[in-house]
């Protein structure tokens, strides 16, 4: 099982890592909503595929109504929405490094739901993760890049409700599966924003498109959207929320390194010193004591047998 829980979460950090590159130039040329409701379509229909060739059906129970709705909401609707609109005013670093933070609120939401007081160790972890979080996104107040700061606050709530849809997603997960769990909340975002959305895509003078741009489109809505949110959920199954968490601040260097190749951004000090600190937040988190087991005392009062 432990084999598998690193196999999925490396494709899922490989393809995250490269989602804020690719949706760049799809949000700079392309309609926000517009965006987002054909990243819902294109997920929804890849979803329907794996469904359609595992032969499974989808049947929710009503009860769960409220939960859904909450996980539509958080991880669908609201994360996705705030995330495309980020693209437009900030970096690429940024957002990954932002992202970076999602263990950090969902310790503190566990908290809050009364699972228990987290251990002074991820204590410590969270506070390294919000110093270098601090250390980029302060840069910009520095030098007063409305643009960029604006960017980054967008993309703070973005976070916050995807540690929502992290930290109470896994009651859920549990009772449907990743790929069903995925494919309802998708569903329900798809058709509630039909009415917004669909207008949005039909005004767009896809004509004028660059080709980069559609690809960033098709990409955020077959593998970010899709195939990566399935991974996630399928970790979710096998590790706690919060551990979970840690493991999506494993992408930022990799985000870093893609956005300064192609050209989006310069490599600054306080982008690399923020990805150290992150970095040791990460390190510090993922490290387990080590209890020895219980000693057991020998059978027949001490006597050989």
């Amino acid at each position: 099982m432990k084999v598998r829980v690193i196999l999925a979460t490396a494709g899922m950090t490989f393809l995250a890592s490269f989602t804020t590159i690719a949706g760049k130039q799809a949000a700079v040329e392309v309609d926000s909503f517009a965006v987002v409701y054909l990243r819902y379509i294109l997920a929804f229909l890849t979803l329907w595929v794996i469904l359609r060739i595992r032969g499974e059906r989808v049947e929710i129970d009503w009860k769960d109504w409220k939960s859904l709705l909450f996980l539509m909401g958080t991880g669908i609707l609201l994360n996705q929405n705030l995330f495309v609109l980020s693209l437009k005013h900030t970096v690429p670093s940024h957002i990954s490094l932002i992202y970076a933070t999602t263990s950090v609120w969902v310790m503190f939401m566990n908290w809050l739901a009364g699972k228990g007081h987290p251990e002074k160790r991820k204590v410590l972890s969270a506070l390294l993760a919000i110093t270098g979080v601090g250390i980029v996104v302060g840069a910009s107040l520095f030098v007063f890049n409305r643009e960029i700061f604006i960017g980054d606050v967008i993309i703070l709530g973005a976070t916050l409700s995807w540690a929502s849809y992290t930290a109470f997603g896994k009651t859920m997960v549990h009772k449907y599966g990743p790929i069903r769990i995925t494919f309802i909340v998708l569903a329900g975002a798809m058709i509630a924003y039909t009415p917004l959305g669909l207008p949005r895509v039909l005004a767009v003078p896809w004509e004028d498109v660059s080709t980069l741009a559609i690809l960033g489109i098709l990409y955020m809505g077959l593998f970010t959207s899709g195939i990566s949110y399935i991974l996630y959920y399928d970790i979710l199954r096998h590790v706690d929320a919060s551990h979970l968490g840690l493991m999506v601040s494993a992408q930022p260097p990799t985000t870093v390194i893609i956005s300064v190749l192609v050209g989006y951004e310069t490599l600054k000090i306080n982008t690399v010193l923020g990805i150290v600190f992150i970095g040791g937040g990460i390190l510090l988190a993922s490290r387990t004591r080590h209890i020895p087991p219980p000693s057991i005392p020998p059978s027949g009062k001490g006597k050989s047998i």
